[in-house]
């Protein structure tokens, strides 16, 4: 089954084909020799968010970086490694175990990854109010110039 992912990412065709490139031949000059243009063009515009975007979906998307199939993998993994176990009936328990705790914290880490993905979106405080009292008979020497240049203003 194929997964559609969860964010459309909006690029033009010209920078897509930049994107595209980039991904095919991983240099820039390559890249710049191909489309006719300047190394620093294309490096400017490897550094657009769009582009980046677009490239670290395409490069997360692919092959074993693609956490869906990174999974399945384990899966098939450590399911071999039980009917190993169970054929042989002499085995021993320590690589399921390794193969399980190495599991467990490669989900862990994915679910820690996507949480602080998550804060990230939803930003810092959207409204703040700071205030700032300041009396001027406070014995400081702010306040002992606010009260020179209010003098008897400030009582």
């Amino acid at each position: 089954m194929n997964q559609l992912p969860t964010d459309t990412i909006n690029i033009s065709p010209e920078l897509l084909e930049v994107a595209n490139l980039y991904l095919e031949h991983q240099n820039t000059q390559e890249v710049a020799t191909v489309l006719n243009l300047e190394p620093h063009d294309v490096a400017q515009i490897l550094k657009r968010p769009d582009v980046k975007s677009y490239i670290n979906q395409v490069f997360f998307d692919l092959g074993f970086n693609n956490r869906f199939r990174m999974r399945r993998a384990m899966d098939a993994l450590i399911q071999q490694k039980f009917q190993e176990l169970e054929e042989s009936q002499t085995g021993s328990t320590k690589d399921i175990s390794e193969l399980l705790a190495l599991s467990h914290k490669m989900s862990m880490e994915l679910l820690d990854r996507e949480i602080q993905l998550e804060k990230l979106r939803q930003g810092g405080p959207k409204n703040q109010v700071n205030v700032q009292i300041n009396e001027g008979g406070d014995g400081t020497r702010y306040g002992q110039l606010i009260q020179k240049l209010l003098g008897d203003k400030l009582a």
